[in-house]
């Protein structure tokens, strides 16, 4: 059972552990992958709008994890009044081996049974480790060195990752609208989103999706979909495609993320917009 305990301790990000303790309660969260750690800004948000705010977004997940993470707020946080979730354009309803369930965000957490049960529903996890203990032990509870932070994103007090370091080099503006084909979609992240729709609907919850900028010209064909996929009662933000910030290299680190000027510029968009509501 000690070390159970102990890996908790050793995790620079503690935010999952907040979850489950119930100490998230907030008006405005944050869901999504590294475009929503990255690219919006809880702390902006906040200052901006009046409404309390946090980032609840993970690096490589994908929209079923953002439902987990979802589901797992309702369950043991007072609900808040908006949920932004930052939509991968084009790729979150298709097959990645870049974003997706991360089970190693979870596995140091097994001491507490919903973590664990969660990770047994996925196959991560022995279906017997919810009778023995002992079988809810992985790597993690064998290191004694405590995780560090990110040098170039670490997490800062309202759970956002902004990027501070410039990869320095030269990106091409790609100005051709990819094609989108629904008939690639996984129907699991297609249930994925109806549930978060769901459960926002059920705690009346207002869900605006977030369409984060890219280096390239916005995807038409994606937004199209998403506006299908979407109820009535939600919306759709997209960032304004006619900033020429977005065209400039300076304010991306790479093709997909922001650095933290472009993310600044991004989030007070995304302020704008709530405030206009």
């Amino acid at each position: 059972m000690f070390l159970l305990n102990a890996a908790p301790k050793r995790e620079y990000d503690t935010r999952l552990e907040q979850l489950v303790n119930g100490t998230i309660n907030k008006d405005l969260i944050v869901l999504g992958s590294s475009r929503g750690a990255g690219n919006i800004l809880a702390e902006q948000l906040e200052q901006d709008t009046g409404l309390s705010s946090y980032n609840l977004s993970y690096q490589g997940t994908d929209i079923i994890f953002h439902e987990f993470i979802l589901e797992s707020l309702i369950k043991y946080n007072k609900a808040p009044k908006y949920v932004l979730l930052n939509i991968d354009s084009p790729t979150a309803f298709l097959e990645s081996n870049s974003i997706i369930f991360r089970t190693d965000v979870l596995l140091p957490y097994t001491k507490y049974n919903y973590i664990n049960s969660k990770l047994v529903e996925v196959a991560a996890n022995n279906p017997l480790s919810s009778i023995f203990f002992t079988l809810r032990l992985n790597r993690n509870h064998f290191k004694y060195s405590n995780k560090l932070a990110r040098e170039e994103n670490p997490l800062d007090a309202f759970g956002s990752m902004p990027l501070l370091k410039n990869k320095k080099h030269g990106l091409v503006y790609s100005d051709k609208n990819q094609p989108y084909d629904k008939n690639k979609e996984q129907a699991s992240k297609l249930s994925a989103l109806k549930n978060i729709q769901d459960i926002c609907n059920k705690n009346d919850i207002e869900l605006i999706y977030v369409i984060s900028p890219s280096f390239r010209v916005f995807s038409t064909n994606f937004y199209k979909r998403l506006a299908k996929l979407s109820k009535s009662e939600n919306h759709i933000f997209v960032y304004d495609s006619t900033n020429p910030v977005y065209k400039n290299e300076d304010y991306f680190y790479d093709a997909a993320h922001l650095m933290k000027n472009g993310a600044q510029i991004f989030t007070s968009e995304i302020s704008e917009f709530i405030k206009q509501k």
